[in-house]
């Protein structure tokens, strides 16, 4: 008998080489397509951190999860470095820690309204308001009756202007003060007409404003009179019915005797 011998064609193996490397290069495509290319990986310590990468919303959406990672998110994970690559090893994380500086706006609310409660006391208190009349009317008898004193001298005449409106026994109003003929004038430069004369000076206009803004030099000083230049029947009424209470420049002040209504 003739004996068969077993024979593997050089083909055949080929093609089953071919085959075997064909479904390795399938197999292998499959799991690689089959990564969450979104997931990128970290070793740090040792250990590999999956990190997953974040969707960021947009319109009201957006909005909401901004509110919400702020408020219940305070830490956020930070790469040091820079990177494009899917998959990074050895990179490191580090922690940044998101500290949202809180301002009390009640207790600054509160303080504001402190202030201006205090401010509107202080001025219903000492009420300044005036007309332009009685204002211009004020700085003219100021320059008249002490436009050569110094700028405490010119103080204390708006002063004992002041008093007046504010004292019961005398007219409620600048002008009403200061042109009062009761008794006689009560002011030489309405007299004489020198209040309609004078040039309004800087150092007058400072003088008004320190006193509407309550500088007062002048004691309660109702009156005041320039002896040298006065009748010397009107200056012993001075002395005679009035209390002396100082002298400044050219002028001594005075109030009424303790007591007296008149």
């Amino acid at each position: 008998m003739r004996k068969w011998k077993r024979r593997y064609p050089h083909g055949f193996a080929v093609i089953c080489s071919c085959v075997i490397v064909a479904l390795a290069v399938v197999a292998g495509c499959r799991i690689f397509m089959g990564v969450n290319h979104s997931k990128v990986y970290a070793a740090e310590e040792r250990q590999a951190v999956n990190v997953q990468q974040n969707v960021m919303p947009s319109g009201l959406a957006g909005v909401i999860s901004g509110v919400w990672e702020s408020e219940y998110q305070p830490d956020a994970v930070a790469r040091i470095g820079t990177s494009c690559e899917e998959v990074i090893v050895g990179q490191r994380l580090s922690k940044i820690h998101n500290e949202t500086q809180k301002v009390d706006m009640s207790a600054f609310a509160q303080s504001a309204a402190e202030n201006l409660n205090s401010q509107s006391m202080t001025m219903a208190a000492a009420p300044k308001m005036m007309s332009d009349t009685d204002y211009d009317t004020l700085l003219h008898i100021v320059e008249a009756e002490a436009g050569g004193e110094d700028i405490k001298g010119r103080i204390m005449v708006a002063n004992v202007i002041m008093n007046r409106v504010e004292s019961p026994q005398f007219p409620d109003s600048v002008t009403e003060v200061v042109w009062d003929t009761e008794g006689g004038y009560q002011f030489s430069p309405t007299y004489d007409g020198r209040i309609g004369t004078v040039e309004i000076s800087p150092e007058t206009e400072d003088a008004v404003r320190q006193a509407l803004e309550g500088t007062d030099y002048s004691q309660g000083a109702l009156f005041f009179v320039a002896k040298d230049q006065a009748a010397k029947e009107n200056v012993d009424w001075f002395e005679r019915d009035l209390k002396k209470l100082f002298e400044h420049g050219v002028h001594t002040f005075y109030t009424y005797p303790d007591g007296a209504k008149e």
